[in-house]
């Protein structure tokens, strides 16, 4: 996952852990191998499924971690718990934390098998998603605070947004509607074809590149007037600046992590929000001028037309979320593998 382009939630997550942690505490590590890894300070190694790889034994072996700090990709799936214990068993002495972002399923049989023989010394989770389930049976669990980067995502002046849209080819006299994701029937990405019906609106999508674009949907939503951007985009603030609100339209509660950073960028760029009621949204954030949950494209449609009438000083996004910084974010990791040496 350590590997750009970081155009991804959970890669963004891992990225900026890495980065935090990397300033506060001698660090190492370890990414999968096979893709262009050249960041100093890490390392890419071959793994299997099961990470049953002689160079990462020896690796960790060498180092001698107090903690070791698993980021599945999956998350917290049932093989991953399985890949924990691999690393448990590797490294011995060493903790082993795990860190999971979004909500899995389990059978009652995974269930048990975990809480008897697969668990971790804590687990780390982005929302409250099992939290319950797995304090009852005895096992270490934090709640990660939401974060995102302050610097990075900030608001634009008019002048700016006029800037961007005309080198993104976008009109200046429609409002603009954003959502960043992948672009999958899984994200219900397809109600932006009749978001796009409502006069003066233009919806703007944009898909991750290092994620599978379906085809047959995106040209179906292109055909319908959105404006579907799935190339990397580096300077990925300049999308939020140029728009003037953003929509989360995801139902499915294992197709996105459970705090979505994109949320978090658009409120860092005091965009107003329209969402679905997904993950641990409500558990950090109430309905307010600004931020409005919708339970069907009925609503959604209603509170889109709304947004003609909602002007720049109602809306203060960005206030609701200045205390969420990755510097607190990785405090709460530190403390919880503190507690464990």
């Amino acid at each position: 996952m350590l590997n750009p382009p970081f155009d991804e939630g959970i890669k963004n997550v891992a990225f900026a852990v890495h980065k935090h942690l990397t300033l506060k505490f001698q660090t190492l590590s370890i990414t999968k191998a096979g893709s262009n890894t050249n960041h100093p300070g890490i390392i890419p190694v071959f793994l299997n499924k099961l990470f049953l790889n002689y160079k990462l034994k020896k690796i960790i072996k060498n180092y001698a971690p107090d903690i070791v700090l698993y980021f599945p990709e999956a998350s917290i799936t049932f093989n991953s718990f399985i890949r924990a214990k691999i690393l448990k068993c590797m490294s011995r002495f060493s903790k082993v934390v795990m860190l999971g972002v979004k909500r899995v399923n389990y059978s009652f049989l995974q269930k048990k098998i975990i809480i008897n023989f697969l668990r971790p010394d804590s687990l780390l989770l982005l929302g409250k998603f099992d939290r319950g389930f797995f304090l009852k049976n005895g096992l270490r669990v934090e709640t990660l605070p939401p974060a995102v980067d302050h610097i990075r995502f900030c608001s634009a002046t008019q002048e700016e947004k006029k800037a961007i849209r005309a080198e993104f080819g976008i009109p200046t006299d429609k409002t603009v509607v954003l959502h960043v994701g992948h672009i999958r029937p899984t994200r219900n990405v397809q109600c932006f074809s009749k978001v796009q019906k409502i006069k003066d609106i233009q919806v703007v999508l944009v898909g991750s590149s290092s994620t599978p674009t379906e085809n047959d949907l995106k040209d179906r939503l292109i055909k319908d007037g959105v404006c579907v951007i799935d190339k990397y985009i580096a300077d990925i603030p300049k999308v939020y600046k140029m728009s003037d609100a953003y929509i989360f339209p995801v139902v499915d509660n294992i197709a996105c992590i459970d705090m979505p950073l994109s949320i978090l960028e658009a409120m860092a760029c005091n965009l107003p929000i329209i969402t679905t009621r997904f993950g641990g949204l409500e558990d950090n954030f109430k309905e307010s001028k600004g931020f409005n949950y919708f339970d069907n494209d009925e609503q959604l449609e209603e509170l889109v037309e709304s947004l003609k009438k909602v002007s720049g000083p109602e809306i203060n996004n960005v206030e609701k979320i200045m205390s969420f910084t990755w510097n607190k974010f990785t405090d709460v990791i530190t403390d919880a593998c503190e507690e464990l040496t």
